[in-house]
């Protein structure tokens, strides 16, 4: 009997690490750690779990990098800045390798997007002094109120307007990246990701209508990707040439889920010719349907575009739920491997049911489920969390 999905179940090897499959976990945001950022153990269990359930590699949640410049995105946010950090994160990545899949911590600054209560009364930082017209993830309004059963006050906090970094200072925060992927690699990391998508710093730069600068950091693709490529080449002289370094890329943000780059597929063959001669092993496109460009006058998918653009080997998020999706997305060149979200997080067995060939009566994700500070003890693993008594604003 021939195997399903024969492609999916390949192994595949980018950069200079081989992976079992062409399975990634997406990176999903939980905000388990401690107050401090220091991973703890119910993060442990959670991915140790999916490695258990078959995939390939694990790419983590957002986590800060360093102390300096803001980058903090997220009460109780992960963070790599640290020894104790690198002692919580060891935990993780040991449990993973015990159940045989790869992990890449992503690094990732949150820019002109973070919550005012993680920034110690500065403000924000960004390419450019702009503001954001959205509000801090998981915080008042009626859509997520309604979806996660909650009833009575919550707070809705929003953002201040960002400081423009100087050119010194975007060096400053690149070696910081380097920094914190040195230290993810101590932890045991087989690699990081840079996050340049969903609205954060880097995707900040990469955004013409959040990148101002007129400088060699902006006014065109390829200077808008000049910061991605700067902190990817800072950190591979960190870690080395044997473990993976993957970018992540987005058209849409936290802040701006209908965006698109202008020119659609002109704008990402730009983006992806530039960051040809990087030093990234791989790109990781996010979104919520890979084939939905949001360009119809081209309707390639933008995955495939940055793969033949840039030469790359390319992790393909959005719209992949089913083992026939994820095979589609592989023989079809719009990936060679794929990244789910919702589904491993509802299923940590996904990979193993695939596999099976079998009809599955699939759960629905419910966002209720996903942690949300002030802490819910009423959802998810209530006994694993410690209310951390962040201020109110």
């Amino acid at each position: 009997m021939a195997e399903a999905f024969p492609t999916l179940f390949s192994p595949v090897t980018l950069g200079r690490v081989t992976l079992r499959n062409r399975i990634a976990m997406a990176p999903l945001t939980r905000q388990m750690a401690e107050a401090d950022g220091t991973p703890t153990d119910e993060m442990v269990a959670y991915y140790a779990r999916r490695a258990r359930g078959g995939l390939g590699l694990i790419v983590t949640e957002g986590t800060y990098e360093q102390d300096a410049f803001q980058s903090r995105a997220y009460l109780s946010q992960p963070g790599i800045a640290n020894a104790a950090h690198v002692a919580g994160w060891k935990k993780v990545c040991d449990a993973v390798h015990e159940h045989g899949a790869k992990i890449v911590i992503q690094l990732m600054h949150g820019g002109r997007v973070c919550d005012p209560r993680t920034l110690g009364n500065e403000p924000p930082v960004s390419a450019s002094a702009t503001q954001s017209g959205g509000w801090t993830l998981y915080t008042d309004n009626d859509y997520e109120k309604t979806i996660r059963n909650i009833d009575g006050d919550w707070p809705k906090v929003t953002f201040g307007k960002a400081r423009e970094l100087s050119v010194a200072e975007l060096h400053a925060v690149a070696d910081g990246f380097a920094a914190g992927a040195k230290r993810a690699v101590e932890a045991g990391a087989d690699g990081v990701e840079v996050h340049g998508a969903n609205g954060y710093l880097l995707w900040q730069f990469i955004t013409p209508k959040t990148n101002l600068r007129t400088d060699e950091f902006g006014g065109s693709p390829e200077n808008n990707v000049r910061f991605a490529k700067l902190v990817g080449e800072k950190i591979r002289a960190a870690i080395g040439p044997d473990k993976l370094l993957i970018l992540r890329l987005s058209q849409d943000g936290v802040d701006d889920f209908t965006g698109a780059w202008p020119g659609g597929t002109a704008y990402a063959e730009a983006i992806g010719a530039a960051l040809k001669d990087s030093a990234y092993d791989a790109l990781h496109w996010a979104s919520f349907n890979y084939l939905d460009n949001r360009f119809p006058a081209d309707p390639t998918p933008l995955p495939t575009v940055l793969k033949r653009a840039s030469g790359k080997p390319m992790i393909t998020n959005g719209g992949i739920a089913e083992g026939q999706q994820a095979e589609a997305a592989l023989t079809s060149g719009a990936a060679d491997m794929v990244a789910l979200g919702r589904p491993l997080f509802a299923h940590p067995d996904w990979p193993y049911i695939v596999r099976s060939g079998a009809e599955y009566p699939w759960l629905p994700f419910d966002r209720k489920y996903v942690i949300q500070p002030p802490l819910d003890f009423g959802h998810a693993y209530p006994m694993g969390l410690v209310d951390p008594k962040w201020p109110q604003p």
